[in-house]
């Protein structure tokens, strides 16, 4: 008889590795959120960027203006479109981002 291993994951995706960092910020996120959003705009910019005071690592070493701007232009119902040179984490930023917003 043969037994079948569970494939591995290269990388989980961002709310299965940071899940208790998003659980965390969720329970004590007291902010408006935009509808349908996990966390309000400040605790989804506290987990890309990280809170040292709340536990939460930085996960996006970049322009934090950029981070906030992405943030505000989604909660508005604009799209967004990362623009740049590859191997600049724009995969990662709308990977986190997703995760904050909507969970997935």
């Amino acid at each position: 008889m043969t037994t079948v291993e569970e494939p591995t994951l290269q990388r989980p995706p961002a709310e299965v590795r940071y899940a208790d960092e998003l659980a965390a910020l969720r329970a004590q996120d007291e902010d408006p959120r935009p509808p349908g959003w996990q966390l309000s705009l400040r605790a989804a910019r506290r987990f890309i960027v990280g809170d040292d005071d709340a536990g939460v690592g930085r996960k996006f070493v970049g322009n934090t203006a950029l981070v906030e701007r992405a943030l505000v232009t989604l909660a508005t119902n604009r799209g967004l479109m990362l623009v740049g040179e590859p191997g600049t984490a724009k995969s990662l930023l709308s990977e986190l981002i997703a995760a904050a917003v909507g969970g997935t």
